[in-house]
């Protein structure tokens, strides 16, 4: 017997990923700024939100492999979006920071985002629209939810 809630569920993550998709789709693009893979992303918002983190903070806190993060920071060093700057205070460690155009190409994006989803809202009835904005909340909550490490093709355990 099909579970409602199960479904709904599917339904909601499948509609949110085709939102977040076609929303990059349309920052990157019509701002004219080099589209990154998604795991750049990760790491380059992580970096912006704090300023002066380590590789292995970057890598614990997004869940990835050191090597992964390594490589991805390297890329990210080589196109100009992020520095890596020697701790003064432990010249073995390298603090991490976004660089003037990754923050201001961030800013871009979001205001991108911001007019693309008020044109998406602007198209709904009025009563989806105040559902809509009502999500907020519970998405910010989703927002800050960890994903602890699985095995591939395992569910994410969450975290507050």
């Amino acid at each position: 017997m099909p579970d409602p809630t199960a479904d709904a569920e599917r339904e909601f993550a499948i509609a949110v990923r085709a939102v977040v998709h076609r929303l990059r789709r349309l920052g990157e693009r019509r701002l004219g700024i080099e589209e990154i893979r998604l795991s750049e992303v990760d790491v380059l918002v992580h970096v912006i939100d704090h300023p002066g983190c380590t590789l292995t903070e970057v890598a614990r806190a997004l869940g990835l492999q050191p090597s992964n993060a390594s490589a991805t920071v390297r890329d990210l060093v080589g196109r100009g979006l992020l520095t890596r700057q020697t701790d003064p205070e432990d010249a073995r460690r390298r603090l991490l920071r976004a660089t003037p155009t990754a923050v201001q190409d961030r800013r871009r994006i979001d205001e991108a985002w911001v007019a693309a989803i008020g044109a998406f809202l602007a198209e709904l009835p009025p009563a989806e629209r105040r559902a809509a904005l009502g999500a907020v909340p519970a998405l910010r909550r989703l927002a800050d939810l960890e994903l602890a490490p699985t095995g591939q093709g395992e569910p994410a355990d969450l975290r507050p």
